[in-house]
């Protein structure tokens, strides 16, 4: 693994480490790419594993930025690098499955900057040895949002998708991460209640091809389950619980009476059952018959 890291004056990230990384400068980036790169073809069955996370410009493609950005004023972007470049030499090069997550912003670059390169370079005729691949950013002219001191909402969807709520049931009966379920599992979260604050409006650009799985979970993963009555008023009669189907060895979880967590466009109140469990298919038992879900 290469890490580089950048960290304000005074914060105590370097007490984290017995030896500090490197800082991402663009000299640094580059030499850290070049091994990463050399290690990752060594095998085709390797996953290569790309973060980005600090600024970014969208220009006649995506501009990183590294941390001496502007150190000469006359040729500012000699301190980036093309995105979308490096991604695609780098499909060339393998190995088969490669992700890419760019937790950085894609304002409009005012002028043209011209001369921005890659990590790499690609080459025209060659084709491609990459046959998986997904890259998640954020679309383009959009911004990164995140609360100061605290990680950025597309990093916190991707630890999340990564911790297990982008898993899925496999043929074995177990639960596994695929390239896919993150891909559709990330915008699903930021888009949930979580992020309802932020301001949010759309999901993040995840593209690429192929789907395998990235690893298999030890067992189900935890879930998050919301219930409404409709009509709602209907809540305040009703008692939730969540009885097991499979696998059936899980406990059954006594949800209770509704709460009100919002208001309607109308000012009415909303009230809903938010509750943690553990994935699988349950069965809700209401005051009339039942309701059977998969979380």
């Amino acid at each position: 693994m290469e890490l580089l890291v950048s960290w304000p004056q005074g914060d105590d990230l370097l007490e984290a480490f017995a030896a500090p990384p490197p800082e991402p400068t663009i000299d640094n980036i580059r030499e850290a790419f070049a091994k990463w790169a050399e290690r990752c073809r060594q095998h085709p069955d390797n996953i290569a594993l790309f973060y980005f996370c600090g600024h970014g410009l969208q220009g006649d493609g995506q501009y990183l930025l590294a941390s001496d950005f502007n150190r000469y004023p006359t040729s500012s972007f000699s301190q980036a690098f093309d995105f979308d470049e490096t991604r695609l030499a780098l499909q060339q090069s393998g190995p088969r499955t490669q992700l890419y997550i760019v937790d950085a912003c894609r304002d409009s670059c005012l002028e043209r900057a011209g001369g921005v390169t890659g990590l790499a370079v690609r080459d025209l005729f060659k084709t491609n040895a990459c046959v998986n691949e997904l890259t998640i950013r954020l679309p383009a002219f959009d911004q990164a949002l995140g609360e100061r001191q605290e990680v950025s909402q597309l990093t916190q969807a991707l630890i999340r998708c990564l911790e297990g709520q982008a898993a899925i049931p496999d043929e074995h009966g177990g639960w596994e991460v695929r390239t896919d379920s993150i891909r559709t599992g990330i915008s699903r979260l930021l888009l949930a209640e979580d992020f309802s604050d932020s301001g949010l409006t759309r999901t993040v650009e995840a593209t690429g091809f192929g789907d395998i799985p990235l690893y298999r979970l030890d067992g189900p993963p935890p879930a998050k389950l919301t219930v409404q009555c409709l009509p709602s008023e209907a809540a305040g009669r009703t008692k939730l619980a969540c009885i097991p189907q499979h696998p059936p060895d899980l406990p059954a979880v006594d949800c209770g009476t509704a709460q009100e967590r919002r208001r309607s466009r109308n000012g009415d109140s909303v009230q809903e059952w938010h509750v943690e469990l553990t994935s699988g298919f349950l069965k809700l038992p209401l005051d009339r018959g039942h309701l059977e879900t998969g979380t």
